[in-house]
């Protein structure tokens, strides 16, 4: 019996048919299908990148809680070579050295002495300079250089407690070993190099205005926190109506009129400030 070759015309016609071996029709995005997907891909961008910017910030905070770890460790070993006391210097700002200057020998990379927020120096500016791309208030720091202070080329946007230097005023800590260290700020994001903060000091009525020693820190560096070294080496967040319950100095009222235990309340503060947690 001989074999078949080919199939008959009604098998071609049968296999044609099957579904296995029909053509489906060549589909695509019709404009509108593409202008709901942008649409839907804009929307949600929207939503994440508030989101995005946040988390961007935490990072920051963190990466600013670790550099001031490092200065923890940086103050811890200065003091101990001092016996305990910190670093003796009259009052006022016209001194030898101040601190960037000071512990110079004990760390290397001058932008130690900058909070990754604000971390682009502009040193022709004076005290009240704006460093950052953006000059918001949060970037707005201290470069040394000019006529009004010893020596040029310093920066930083940290800056020290004066209170805890070692010299015969009363109110001035002057050694490490006091109690409640974990109280008493020693380093922090700042505006200026060092203040000396007071009790009775007002809120700023706006994010960056600098009318006394206080609102040189009370800024919305993080999120409505600024990062701080205390005397026990520690460092963690610290919320801006917070810095007035901080044990500044030996006489430093922490229930002042701007606490809740001194009968703050919430219309006080300044608009940009209500949102912020009460301390």
């Amino acid at each position: 019996m001989s074999k078949r070759i080919g199939f008959t015309p009604l098998e071609i016609r049968n296999k044609a048919k099957h579904p296995k071996n029909r053509r489906l029709p060549l589909t695509g995005f019709t404009l509108i299908e593409l202008l709901v997907v942008i649409a839907i891909i804009a929307l949600l961008m929207a939503v994440l990148m508030p989101a995005i910017q946040r988390v961007k910030k935490q990072a920051t905070a963190v990466a600013c809680l670790s550099r001031l770890r490092q200065w923890g460790l940086i103050y811890s070993i200065y003091t101990t070579d001092n016996n305990g006391c910190f670093e003796t210097r009259p009052l006022g700002t016209n001194y030898d050295k101040m601190w960037p200057e000071l512990l110079q020998p004990y760390y290397k990379d001058p932008m130690m002495r900058c909070c990754p927020v604000a971390k682009n120096p502009n040193n022709n500016w004076g005290p009240f300079g704006t460093w950052g791309t953006k000059g918001g208030p949060a970037d707005t720091d201290w470069g040394w250089g000019g006529n009004w202070v010893p020596k040029a080329g310093f920066f930083g946007s940290y800056g020290e407690s004066r209170y805890v230097l070692n010299n015969s005023n009363e109110e001035y800590w002057r050694r490490t070993d006091v109690k409640n260290a974990d109280t008493i700020p020693v380093f922090l994001d700042c505006m200026y190099v060092a203040i000396s903060p007071s009790d009775a000091d007002e809120p700023p009525e706006l994010d960056g205005e600098r009318s006394n020693q206080m609102q040189f820190s009370c800024i919305n560096r993080h999120i409505g926190y600024v990062n701080v070294l205390f005397m026990d080496w520690s460092s963690r967040k610290v919320g801006l109506k917070e810095l007035w319950t901080l044990k500044w100095h030996r006489q430093y009222d922490i229930t002042g009129s701007w606490t809740i235990a001194g009968g703050v309340v919430p219309t006080d503060w300044p608009q940009w400030m209500r949102g912020f947690k009460a301390y």
